[in-house]
């Protein structure tokens, strides 16, 4: 039993035609309504799409060309940041982005949003941060989150940096360290897939395919994934298997693979028993869904991870007060739910350490000191991790 039609792969080229047929433009709808479209954030193939009309020597109007530089731009910009950044933990790899963009034609662009390294162990985290921080660059989150059996960290560790891009871009750079590859589920454990990795492409594979737990596909992410599928060896596909059973990502990849088969693609992998997989994943999840809103200890901190966003009003507030001060962030994260740094000072340490500041978890780093929490932080409970830092370092405290 497969995910898609059997019979002969078909090979997906990136061409202006699959990027229209991908926007569902017909031939009677203008170059304008196409370019919006294809910059929608349902697709965001803008930059794919005029490149490729360079690269086919069309004749690009000056906005058009102007918009094309800002791409290219920013794309160089990462190229440098990687190449800094590798210097700097030479074990840190990419995830998707470059890695992806690698699979398309010689000066046809992928749009660059953000640059995703996997670091494997902390100290090359810290490295990578070090280097961002000392350019200039601005921490905008950074979390911790517990470890699965067998993870080579003893905690999984995230870390976002912005810095501002130049005029007219709207979106800044932004670079994202993590110990884990998957981290878009907020609700659990992060997820690390196969260590060493051996296949490059997989690791890109089964990271897009969990993209679908935060939002649903965009276009670019179907033509992605059949790039990625194209280029996969046999050690490439044995790692995808593994690392969907891993992660339970059976679902998601069934629903990707579906998409493709309604644009006609016949994907050039295609796994057997997903559908039981599949249901196996869904049951799982549901159990697990049951266990955490039924505990006194978590139930509490997933309403209170609403206040994060600025949701949740009054009931996220009052979850956040029994999560922080009644259950407490150690045990949280015992529990298995990831925290949320707020800054408490610029106060540096050589490695992460976790210190209980009366009812607080603070974890000192590297890149300074952080309340953990599971929501909204109050100011006062700020006030009193600095105070509480400020004592322990006064001599004979």
């Amino acid at each position: 039993m497969t995910d898609a039609p059997t019979g002969t792969a078909t090979d997906v080229t990136v061409s202006a035609a699959t990027v229209l047929a991908l926007l569902d433009a017909g031939p009677m709808v203008s170059r304008e309504a196409v370019l919006r479209t294809a910059r929608d954030g349902r697709h965001k193939l803008a930059a794919t799409l005029l490149s490729l009309w360079a690269e086919d020597g069309r004749t690009l109007t000056e906005a058009e060309r102007a918009e094309l530089l800002l791409h290219r731009e920013r794309v160089d910009h990462y190229r440098r940041i990687w190449s800094r950044l590798r210097t700097a933990a030479p074990d840190a790899s990419l995830l998707k982005g470059m890695t992806i963009a690698g699979l398309y034609p010689p000066g046809v662009l992928r749009a660059a949003g953000d640059l995703d390294v996997v670091c494997p162990g902390h100290e090359d985290l810290w490295n990578c941060a070090r280097h961002l921080t000392a350019n200039g660059w601005d921490l905008a989150a950074f979390t911790v989150s517990p470890a699965r059996t067998g993870d080579g960290v003893p905690l999984h560790l995230g870390a976002e940096f912005r810095s501002p891009a130049p005029e007219p871009s709207p979106d800044p750079y932004a670079v994202g360290l993590f110990t884990a590859e998957i981290v878009t589920e907020v609700h659990a454990p992060a997820w690390q897939l196969t260590r060493p990795s051996r296949s490059a492409l997989a690791a890109c594979a089964v990271a897009l395919v969990a993209e679908r737990w935060e939002r649903p596909f965009r276009s670019r992410d179907l033509l992605d994934l059949a790039l990625l599928l194209q280029h996969l060896d046999d050690t490439g596909v044995r790692q995808l298997r593994t690392d969907l059973a891993r992660t339970g990502l059976w679902p998601e990849w069934r629903e990707a693979l579906r998409a493709m088969a309604r644009l006609g693609w016949r994907p050039a992998v295609t796994l057997p028993h997903t559908r039981r997989a599949a249901v196996r994943a869904r049951l799982l999840r549901a159990a697990h869904a049951t266990a955490r809103w039924s505990s006194p200890v978590r139930a509490p901190a997933l309403i209170a991870q609403a206040g994060i966003e600025g949701e949740g009003g009054r009931i996220a507030e009052l979850a956040s007060d029994l999560a922080h001060r009644g259950i407490g962030a150690r045990r949280l994260l015992g529990a298995g739910l990831p925290l949320f740094g707020v800054p408490v000072d610029d106060e540096r340490t050589d490695r992460l350490r976790l210190h209980d500041v009366g009812r607080h978890l603070v974890a000192r780093t590297p890149l300074g000191s952080f309340l953990l929490v599971s929501g909204a932080a109050r100011r006062e409970w700020l006030d009193e991790a600095a105070a509480g830092g400020r004592a322990a370092a006064e001599p004979g405290t």
